[in-house]
């Protein structure tokens, strides 16, 4: 369905659909027809998100969500976070699991490397006392090396809600491997 124009002093509007032109009278509501896109889920800040990937699985939790700024301690918040995403990894079933963790840009890049590596030790500690992991995980630090969202706005100015969605830890299960 196309807007194809205005007419007339009533304002009617004039639809294209199919070929056909159809006129929506004044204060008539008409139902769209057609395929519409459905739109994609809002994540909501301490959401995990699962992203499906050839031979993984990716669960990303915000870092944001587990730790403070700029520490690798859980915070009281995080037992929900990670108690969602505990049965997320049983689901999977027995395969091998790495743990990613990711900082945005902001600060010197060997800082960032040795934090992200602390929260993923720090998620692995956690799923491995409640009984979501057996034997420990490969865990891995990115530090600002893998951004999934720009920490800059086209116009050159700071992007929080990008720096935020950067700051992550990622649990990823290779389902092509048994553990």
């Amino acid at each position: 369905m196309r807007k194809i124009g205005l007419c007339l002093g009533a304002a009617l509007t004039i639809w294209a659909q199919g070929g056909k032109y159809q006129i929506q009278k004044p204060g008539e509501i008409q139902k769209p027809k057609g395929t519409w896109q459905v739109p994609g889920g809002i994540q909501v800040p301490g959401d995990i998100r699962k992203v499906k990937e050839q031979c993984k699985s990716r669960l990303l939790a915000s870092s944001d969500a587990l730790f403070e700024f700029d520490k690798a301690e859980l915070t009281q918040g995080a037992e929900k976070v990670l108690s969602e995403l505990g049965p997320m990894i049983k689901r999977e079933g027995s395969h091998p699991i790495s743990i990613e963790g990711h900082t945005d840009a902001k600060g010197e890049s060997a800082y960032n490397q040795q934090l992200s590596e602390r929260r993923a030790r720090a998620v692995e500690v956690w799923l491995e006392a409640h009984g979501y992991l057996q034997g420990s995980a490969e865990l891995r630090g990115f530090g600002k090396t893998k951004p999934i969202a720009p920490e800059t706005k086209p116009d050159g100015s700071d992007n929080p809600e990008g720096r935020q969605k950067n700051r992550r830890v990622e649990v990823v299960i290779d389902t092509c491997k048994s553990a």
